[in-house]
């Protein structure tokens, strides 16, 4: 019989295996630990994050509205000392807590950003003639002036008799899906990106909005209301007048403080008959105002990193509206009235059509270095 050797480890050396393995175990478990608390911190921190920013804009939507609030009461106030007329932001609403001698809550900086709407001309109250004199005036030749009208005319008037295949309405039921024509003004500028033919002119191949598109926009409002306010009468308007070069540098002179003006008259104009003071009495007012109607409110508020914007729509006067849609045509059902237009309401100075909250951390100040270095090479 073979002999068969036993070898035996010494009882030292398997003390360290021993050891050896419970290190590594206890390593492995000290690395799932960090993995699972390094997410838990992650995780944590995004959580953080967004009750932070929520915490943020709850506290700082209050200031803003408040701030709003304030633009509207000095509005009000101006509005009743200086002959009931609202001309221009120099009048004192430009800067709300100068005027009112109040300031925001400590630690919080809010700024005012107004665009008097009302300085262009209201697209629904335009017919075809007029939009494609401007539209020949805004860069288009006649013939592409009188497409895009056509086109846009075929989406928006009821009795309009197209001259382009294109834009006639039973081309829309041709596509797939089918589209109604609305036979009413537009409710947004990029509805205009359904709008056959009309399209073309306003957006190139990559959706973006063309030169001819961008002016479009600056001169023109979707809103109606009666007379175009010259103090802050767009680029395009004067020229469409006919008024020249000279006429429009002396519009502007007056309206920055350095044309002549009559003793006592301030750097805007309170009525209509004082352009011809400038212009002279054969220059073309007509459907101009110098009362503004309807202003576009941006109210930014800023706390430490924390930031908020309100922007709101504000209608000045009475008859300012989106354009009403097309009547239901005989025998169709009427759909019943709001019942919001029918509650008792506050008496309030005036109409808010557009409340718009954005918040986020304020954008980055750029160095001038770093502005040239992100400037777009030519």
């Amino acid at each position: 019989m073979r002999a068969t050797a036993q070898i035996s480890l010494p009882s030292r050396a398997v003390g360290a295996a021993r050891r050896g393995s419970v290190i590594v175990v206890v390593l492995v478990m000290i690395m799932l630990a960090s993995l699972m608390l390094v997410k838990f911190m992650e995780s944590s921190s995004v959580e953080l994050t967004l009750a932070t920013r929520e915490a943020d804009r709850e506290r700082l939507r209050a200031d803003a509205y408040s701030a709003l609030e304030t633009f509207l009461a000095v509005m009000a106030e101006i509005k009743a000392v200086d002959s009931d007329r609202l001309n221009a932001p120099a009048q004192g609403w430009d800067d709300p807590y100068g005027y009112a001698e109040e300031s925001p809550r400590e630690g919080v900086q809010v700024d005012f950003a107004i665009t008097d709407e009302s300085g262009k001309l209201s697209l629904p109250s335009l017919d075809f003639e007029e939009l494609v004199e401007l539209c020949q005036v805004l860069g288009l030749g006649e013939v592409d002036a009188r497409r895009f009208a056509d086109g846009l005319f075929g989406w928006t008037k009821e009795d309009h008799v197209t001259q382009d295949i294109d834009a006639d309405p039973a081309a829309y039921e041709r596509d797939d899906p089918p589209v109604t024509v609305p036979k009413r003004s537009l409710r947004s500028w990029d509805e205009l990106r359904s709008v056959r033919v009309a399209r073309e002119y306003v957006y190139d191949e990559t959706g973006a909005l063309t030169p001819f598109g961008t002016a479009l926009r600056e001169n023109l409002s979707l809103y109606v209301y009666e007379g175009a306010n010259i103090n802050a009468l767009a680029p395009a308007l004067g020229l469409a007048r006919g008024w020249d070069e000279t006429q429009m540098q002396q519009i502007n002179a007056y309206r920055e403080g350095l044309g002549p003006r009559p003793p006592g008259a301030p750097t805007w104009f309170r009525n209509i008959e004082e352009v011809t003071t400038v212009l002279g009495a054969n220059a073309d007012l007509e459907g101009l105002t110098a009362e503004a109607k309807l202003l576009r409110v941006d109210v930014t508020v800023r706390e430490g990193a924390a930031s908020m914007v309100l922007r709101a729509l504000v209608a000045l006067d009475d008859s300012v509206e989106l354009p009403q849609a097309a009547e239901p045509a005989s025998g169709e059902a009427t759909p019943p009235a709001d019942a919001a237009q029918t509650e008792e309401r506050l008496d309030y100075p005036f109409r808010i059509l557009e409340l718009i909250e954005t918040s986020g951390p304020p954008p980055a100040v750029l160095t001038d270095e770093e502005a040239l270095s992100d400037a777009p090479s030519l």
